[in-house]
């Protein structure tokens, strides 16, 4: 099994037209980047955290994506 596909077995992702929100393990694997570099991201305000509880949280598609624009432009 290729590590692809242990990655998809783990965190199966719906269609991305219908997707909102991302885990954070989402969106380190979107960008390339680690954990603590997404959270400095949120603390920059480059992207959105949702809390959906306590311990729960969520990165919005549409900052992500946004995010992904602006680098493309730069």
């Amino acid at each position: 099994m290729t590590m692809t596909s242990t990655l998809t077995a783990q965190f199966p992702q719906p269609p991305t037209s219908t997707t909102l929100l991302y885990r954070i393990c989402v969106a380190e694997r979107k960008l390339g980047v680690s954990r603590s570099t997404i959270y400095r991201l949120i603390n920059e305000g480059e992207l959105e955290l949702i809390k959906i509880s306590k311990r729960s949280s969520r990165i919005t598609a549409a900052s992500l994506h946004a995010l992904i624009e602006r680098s493309k432009a730069a």
